[in-house]
């Protein structure tokens, strides 16, 4: 298999971000993939339907590159907690299309909805994963908190490209339509396009 990029850090760490800046890069990303047809179509995929699964997919696409988005706890935490109280729901996706998302939450989070500190164990528990699987290979992984203001520099560094001269993509879904992030609205649109478009 072709070797890939993946952004394999938590909701709310920038991945959306990290997703643009690679398309920016010039390579087609995709985020929160459904399917490996899916991630076989891209170049990078981001998000937590492949964090989850990092070990897999680096077993599946050998010599591929891995990105760990990170954020400071508490912030992290409180942007968790906003998202979940006006997430989009779920019921528009098709029946496959829940399971990933269930799936993914149920083994990253250890459950469907928000709980802080349940959520504060899950987040110290995946970046030690991370760093204990790549512990012998660290040109193989990155660890970015875009949060924080790094971008271009590390990033660029990491896959080798030149730094471009346009700023970083800094998206925020802080924003609320309705009792809905913008971005939420958004994401949960896109899914049921692609639901029906399989229709």
């Amino acid at each position: 298999m072709e070797s890939k990029m993946f952004g394999i850090g938590l909701s709310r760490t920038g991945t959306k971000s990290l997703t643009q800046a690679l398309r920016r890069l010039g390579y087609t990303a995709t985020h929160f993939p459904f399917t490996l047809e899916e991630i076989d179509r891209h170049d990078a995929a981001t998000d937590t339907s492949v964090a989850y699964r990092f070990e897999e997919l680096d077993f599946r696409y050998p010599g591929s590159k891995f990105i760990l988005t990170v954020r400071e706890t508490e912030s992290w935490l409180d942007s968790c907690e906003r998202h979940w109280a006006v997430r989009a729901p779920i019921d528009a996706l098709s029946q496959i299309e829940r399971e990933v998302v269930e799936r993914t939450r149920m083994s990253l989070y250890a459950g469907l909805d928000f709980d802080r500190e349940r959520f504060r164990s899950a987040y110290f528990r995946h970046r030690e994963r991370v760093l204990a699987y790549f512990s012998d290979r660290p040109d193989d992984l990155l660890v970015i908190d875009i949060c924080a203001g790094e971008g271009w520099e590390k990033l660029c560094a990491f896959l080798h490209k030149p730094i471009p001269d346009f700023p970083f993509p800094r998206i925020t879904v802080a924003r609320a339509q309705a009792g809905l992030p913008r971005k939420g609205l958004a994401w949960l649109s896109r899914l049921a396009r692609r639901s029906h478009s399989r229709q």
